[in-house]
């Protein structure tokens, strides 16, 4: 294999073990506080270090864990106030890409929406209302033809997202979730776009506190 193809053999690889790992963070399945090792990644993946380094590279660069040289690598367990702070701040984000999207959005993208919150109104697990959830939120992001703000969304929901779905684990959550979706996507068919952005900042803000109460969980 020449030197080309062997880059894009990694390559490849890394990018897998980049999205595995990523699922599984964000599942809760590699809880905030677990510690990875090189070693093992790359013995768990049956790869060498190469595509294992630049994984851990893709995933600290989007904040899902830290690499901390010589002490390690770990899933970060934030504080309640910087949790809070990173809900704030995707909040407002995610409540401007819904007042664009009530300007921009195409007929097919609203479909897509609104076929996502049908999916969370059936889901029977937390995994399929979570893939579900995913898909509308990231329709709404999609919809807003915004390419910063999806740059700045991509960098600042990674640290949410394992509180927002471990919260869909509250008794009533998934339900009020649709209510509160469709309010949202009501407003952007109706080309409303200052409702939109309150009724999603909302949304996300009250993800927000209250996932406090989940943060015990970790402790």
């Amino acid at each position: 294999m020449d030197k080309s193809n062997a880059y894009a053999s990694s390559s490849r690889k890394a990018d897998a073990i980049t999205n595995a790992l990523e699922h599984q963070i964000i599942e809760g399945q590699r809880a905030p506080g677990t510690r990875l090792d090189e070693r093992g990644l790359a013995e768990e993946f049956g790869v060498s270090r190469t595509p294992i380094r630049e994984a851990i590279r893709q995933l600290a660069s989007m904040g899902l864990i830290k690499d901390l040289g010589r002490r390690g690598i770990i899933v970060p367990k934030p504080t309640a106030a910087a949790l809070l702070d990173a809900f704030l701040v995707v909040a407002e984000l995610e409540g401007i890409a819904a007042r664009l999207a009530a300007q921009r959005m195409i007929p097919d993208e609203l479909t897509v929406l609104r076929d996502a919150n049908d999916a969370c109104a059936s889901a029977e697990t937390v995994e399929a209302f979570n893939v579900a959830n995913m898909a509308l939120h990231n329709g709404i992001i999609a919809g807003s033809h915004n390419n910063l703000l999806k740059d700045q969304l991509r960098s600042a929901r990674p640290i949410t997202f394992p509180y927002r779905h471990h919260l869909t684990k509250a008794p009533g959550y998934m339900a009020r979730s649709v209510i509160e979706h469709a309010a949202v996507i009501e407003a952007i068919a109706n080309g409303d776009g200052q409702t939109a952005q309150t009724a999603m900042t909302g949304h996300v803000n009250l993800q927000g506190e209250e996932i406090i109460n989940f943060l015990r969980t970790f402790n």
